[in-house]
C-alpha cells in the first residue's frame, strides 16, 4: 500500500534570446519531461495515480523513494535545459505529501490528493516542496539538503501548512541553515493557528462592552469585586 504522493507540474518558459516559442516546441519539451518523470518514478517504485489539472500524481511506498526520485528528476531536467539552447526551458514544480495526516494520525486519501496538487502549485518552477508529514517521515532528513521554507494557507485547513524545500545543489542553500528554524515562521501567517482563541477573546470583549453600555461600569465593577471576594 502506498503511503506518499508526489505531484508534478510542468512549466514551459520561453528563452528570451530565441524569441517566441511555437506550440510544437512547447509540446516537445513537455513530452520529454513527462517521459523523464515516468522513467525515474518507475525506477524508484513509483506508480502513476492520476493526471489532475495538468499535473501528474505518483504514489510511493517510502518517502525516501519519493524524495530521491524527485531530486533525480530535477537534476536531469536541469541537464536537459543546459544541453538545449533553442527549445524552451522546461522546469518541474514538485510537491510531496504523506497520506497520513500528521495532526490526526488518520489516512486521508482524497485530502492528500488535493494537498499534493496544492503543494506543487505553491512550489515555484524548478522547486521541490515537502509537506510537514512527509518531512517528519524522513528517517535521515540530514541526508537531503532540506530546510523549512515558509507557511502556506489553504482553504479548508484549520492551520497553516509548513513547507520544507529540498535542494540538490549545495550552492543554492546556506549549509549552516538546513535545520528547522522556528524564527523563520511567517509571523503574519502564524495567527491562523490561534484563530479560535482570538474568536473567543473577541466574543468576551464584545460581551463586556455590551454590559458596560447597559448597566454602567460602576455596577459592573461592583459585581466584579463581589465575585472576587465571594
Amino acid at each position: 500500500m502506498s503511503h506518499f504522493l508526489s505531484a508534478f507540474e510542468i512549466n514551459i518558459i520561453p528563452r528570451n534570446d530565441v524569441g517566441v516559442s511555437d506550440e510544437s516546441s512547447n509540446f516537445a519539451v513537455r513530452e520529454k519531461l513527462t517521459h523523464l518523470i515516468a522513467r525515474i518514478c518507475k525506477a524508484y517504485h513509483g506508480v502513476v495515480l492520476d493526471h489532475s489539472d495538468g499535473k501528474l500524481i505518483y504514489a510511493f511506498d517510502q518517502v525516501s523513494f519519493a524524495a530521491l526520485a524527485c531530486v533525480a528528476i530535477q537534476i536531469e531536467a536541469d541537464l536537459l535545459n543546459s544541453k538545449n539552447h533553442v527549445n524552451p526551458i522546461g522546469l518541474v514544480a514538485i510537491g510531496i505529501v504523506a497520506l497520513v495526516n500528521p495532526f490526526t494520525g488518520l489516512r486521508e486519501d482524497e485530502r492528500s490528493k488535493q494537498l499534493v496538487v496544492f503543494m506543487a502549485e505553491a512550489a515555484g518552477a524548478g522547486e521541490l516542496y515537502l509537506s510537514e508529514g512527509a518531512y517528519d517521515s524522513l528517517k535521515n532528513p540530514e541526508l537531503l539538503l532540506c530546510r523549512f521554507t515558509r507557511q502556506l494557507l489553504r482553504t479548508g485547513e484549520d492551520r497553516a501548512l509548513n513547507a520544507y524545500e529540498v535542494f540538490w545543489s549545495p550552492t543554492e542553500v546556506d549549509l549552516g541553515k538546513l535545520q528547522k528554524d522556528p524564527n523563520a515562521i511567517d509571523l503574519e501567517l502564524q495567527p491562523i493557528r490561534s484563530f479560535g482563541l482570538k474568536l473567543v477573546a473577541g466574543i468576551l470583549l464584545l460581551f463586556f462592552g455590551v454590559l458596560m453600555l447597559t448597566i454602567g461600569y460602576e455596577a459592573l465593577w461592583a459585581w466584579f469585586i463581589q465575585l472576587v471576594h465571594r
